[in-house]
């Protein structure tokens, strides 16, 4: 019996972990859907549901907490010193805009505008997940985790 075990681990370390789901949640943001494993989709669901009701609030306390799942760290002054030595300011944009969309700065935004006002009048339940079958290569289950219209 499971009793007093709140997440699954995936057969992973705490830090490839959470590497990992950062990553399917940024997918699923900038994406709307997500095609993986049924326990990856099940332990994302968590995730993503979390961000959906922060999106509604739409508060900085809200989009602060949004950018540290989305993005990872608290920090958003990268040295970016080296790479913009010697570019004209329009090459200084699109570096900087380019390791934006690298990092997940901009899934936040994307999550605050576009995705959480489509649920507003929605209490919960703002995904869907649908078995797919079985993975070829080791027959795990896999799954589509996406967001219900």
């Amino acid at each position: 019996m499971r009793h007093k075990i709140d997440r699954r681990k995936l057969g992973l370390p705490s830090d490839q972990r959470r590497a990992l789901l950062t990553n399917l949640a940024r997918q699923f943001v900038r994406h709307g859907y997500v095609h993986t494993t049924v326990g990856r989709s099940k332990e994302l669901r968590r995730i993503v549901e979390q961000l959906i009701t922060l999106g509604k609030a739409d508060t900085l306390t809200a989009r602060r907490e949004a950018r540290k799942i989305l993005v990872g760290h608290s920090k958003s002054t990268p040295k970016p010193l080296k790479a913009l030595a010697g570019k004209t300011d329009a090459e200084k944009l699109q570096i900087l805009q380019d390791r934006s969309l690298i990092n997940g700065e901009d899934l936040v935004a994307h999550l605050f505008d576009n995705v959480a006002p489509r649920f507003k009048d929605r209490n919960g339940g703002y995904t869907r997940l649908t078995r797919t079958g079985v993975r070829r290569g080791d027959a795990a289950p896999t799954a589509v985790l996406e967001l219900v219209d």
